[in-house]
């Protein structure tokens, strides 16, 4: 979808919904998708899921999140600067890009089921197979960090999908929620490395997304 960018407050639900209501194939021939990027923390998950909710009324909806293309901890340590990669662990090069965007690529096909991997924050992988989207989908929001990405094999998601989504959220708040994960999730044990985490890796990943992402159809600004 072509035309002037959209620009709504997260609270705007009701008129996402509207405009998905509007473009949607009324016929159910093919899958409505949707992509929503932002950086780490900036509450993609969260937002993705209230606004599957009230799709539901309209279409069955689901949410497939980028997170179950994560590469592998072996795979990660088959590189050659292992400890780097390790490090890095959510920069984009620790992603099966190709992969991601092949899935994304057979969503169109309501006839079709689509089995895609989730992430295990416990056990730190993948889990394939994991979320399955039915015949019975009409509408898929594609969430992640990467998904506006302008990058080789990113930036074939634009073509992709229906309509583009960026969610933007204020430097501290994105901080204070990516802190909390860490700690909520083991990666970190102490507030201290949790910080330290944030302000290296997870936060020269969100400056990457935002000088390296297209400008989407909608802007959803966090208040």
């Amino acid at each position: 979808m072509t035309g002037p960018r959209v620009e709504l407050y997260s609270d705007q639900i009701d008129e996402l919904v509207s405009r998905v209501e509007s473009q949607c194939n009324r016929d159910g021939s093919a899958r409505y998708l949707i992509s929503l990027a932002g950086v780490p923390g900036a509450g993609k998950t969260t937002f993705a899921k209230e606004v599957a909710t009230k799709l539901n009324k309209i279409a069955k909806t689901e949410v497939l999140s980028q997170d179950g293309f994560h590469l592998y901890r072996a795979e990660l340590e088959s590189m050659p600067n292992p400890a780097e990669a390790i490090r890095r662990r959510g920069a984009p090069f620790t992603f099966n890009a190709r992969a991601f965007v092949d899935l994304v690529s057979c969503l169109r096909d309501k006839s079709q089921q689509v089995s895609a991997p989730s992430f295990d924050h416990k056990l730190k992988d993948p889990v394939e197979n994991d979320i399955v989207i039915g015949t019975d989908v009409s509408i898929v929001i594609i969430e992640g960090n990467y998904v506006s990405l302008r990058d080789k094999v990113w930036q074939e998601i634009s073509s992709l999908v229906d309509d583009t989504w960026f969610i933007t959220t204020p430097e501290q708040l994105v901080r204070s929620r990516i802190i909390k994960r860490h700690l909520d999730a083991g990666i970190a044990q102490t507030e201290e490395e949790a910080s330290a985490r944030a302000d290296g890796s997870d936060l020269e990943n969100a400056k990457y997304i935002l000088d390296n992402s297209r400008t989407t159809n909608v802007l959803i600004i966090t208040r």
